[in-house]
């Protein structure tokens, strides 16, 4: 019982300097654009009552979506955008920050429009969740240092995604060349984890006001990496610092720890004017990278 409220404090705390992750913000500056090494993890800022869904085991799987048991006997809801005209196809999966879900970020990212028509890029589009709702908390990824549940809980989110990977190859046509992971915030900090732990899959991240939450970061093939960070967020700081207890590295940082063994190469783009909301150019800057891949 003392867990759980200090676990709900925590949440309070965090949803409390987190703002809510929308596509309206107007202020927009010029952006700088740097070469760096190791990619930082990010953390969420959406707030929102879970969505209606139906009880699957001990886990809520929204409706349309898809479902998943994993090796812990956890089970994980998934939603599946499929562009691929049935063709050989990226996996692109887009996560979600802390408090957030699939369908919020599938609503306000826009990724979908953004590769088929800016682009012309046609990838399976997954947007899985994290964990939380099924015992009515923020939903989270375990990116290392953030977010609670899932790191409280020890969560084992690198073999979720593993495991999923191999079930969607089974399912649809994909190139395994072409595998990757964006995320906004905590989701961030896990497209971070992915690309450290998992890079026998992922093959390119994108990381939206995150930061790099794993203590060291050694991919065992090239990963490459987009990182957008705006100078007014105040949930992730661009230069890093102490909020809600958790310390997060800086941007740069984060992008120097990835590149640090020589596989990981990251770009870090910054903007003064942008806070830590997810920004309607974000989706086409991500497109933009994802297209060169």
């Amino acid at each position: 019982m003392m867990r759980r409220l200090l676990l709900v404090i925590t949440a309070i705390s965090l949803l409390g300097v987190a703002g809510c992750s929308t596509a309206t913000n107007d202020a927009r500056g010029d952006t700088t654009i740097t070469q760096a090494t190791d990619v930082v993890a990010a953390t969420t800022t959406l707030t929102t009552n879970a969505p209606a869904a139906e009880q699957d085991g001990n886990a809520l799987v929204p409706p349309g979506f898809e479902s998943i048991t994993t090796v812990d006997g956890r089970v994980r809801s998934y939603q599946v955008v499929d562009l691929s005209n049935g063709e050989l196809a990226p996996l692109l999966f887009v996560l979600h920050g802390f408090g957030g879900t699939a369908e919020m970020i599938n609503t306000y990212s826009g990724f979908d429009q953004s590769l088929a028509d800016l682009y012309d890029l046609h990838p399976v589009v997954v947007y899985p969740n994290g964990i939380g709702a099924e015992d009515g908390l923020p939903q989270s990824w375990n990116a290392g240092g953030c977010c609670p549940f899932a790191t409280f809980n020890l969560v084992d989110d690198v073999a979720f995604f593993d495991q999923l990977i191999t079930e969607l190859i089974a399912s649809y046509d994909i190139d395994p060349k072409r595998i990757w992971a964006v995320g906004h915030s905590n989701g961030g900090m896990m497209a971070y984890r992915l690309a450290c732990e998992l890079s026998s899959r992922i093959t390119a991240i994108g990381v939206a006001a995150g930061a790099m939450m794993i203590d060291s970061c050694s991919p065992t093939r090239p990963v490459a990496a987009l990182h957008l960070h705006g100078g007014l967020d105040t949930v992730v700081p661009l230069t890093g610092g102490e909020i809600a207890g958790i310390v997060f590295p800086s941007a740069q940082s984060s992008v120097d720890a990835f590149e640090r063994n020589g596989n990981g190469t990251a770009r870090l783009v910054t903007s003064p004017s942008w806070p830590h909301d997810w920004q309607p150019e974000w989706s086409a800057l991500f497109a933009e990278f994802l297209a060169t891949q």
